[in-house]
């Protein structure tokens, strides 16, 4: 009788962790539902260096980020997101089809970009 009673324990004890587990991944999928980045709205600036153009950046509630780049009559988009850690970080590892690269972070408002042998810098204000 005492081995079936600690036998109903354990069963009781892990289903509990279980539950557990599973509202504290329910209480994190929420969080991130409801998570606004301060780093939302519209920045715009431009990029200097071996080219020189226009950026926008239109960065959503969760932290994508739209990149519109422009130079004279050439415009491209690209997609990225920013880094976790509240830095407002970019890096566009994948991002234009040009091969365009931005590094830098939101909360400095610049950083640097290359795209293939040409490099430069941008910086941007959030409208």
């Amino acid at each position: 009788m005492i081995k079936q009673c600690e036998y109903l324990a354990l069963v009781l004890l892990l289903g509990f962790t279980s539950c557990s587990h599973i509202i504290d991944e329910i209480d994190r999928d929420r969080e991130e539902e409801n998570y606004t980045t301060p780093y939302m709205g519209k920045w715009q600036g431009s990029y200097t260096g071996d080219e020189n153009g226009t950026l926008t950046m239109n960065v959503g509630k969760s932290g994508s980020v739209e990149v519109i780049r422009t130079s004279g009559s050439f415009q491209e988009t690209f997609y990225t997101s920013l880094a976790g850690g509240g830095s407002g970080a970019i890096s566009s590892n994948s991002g234009s089809s040009s091969g365009f690269v931005i590094y830098g972070s939101l909360e400095s408002k610049s950083g640097t970009w290359v795209k293939g042998n040409l490099k430069g810098s941008w910086s941007v204000v959030k409208n």
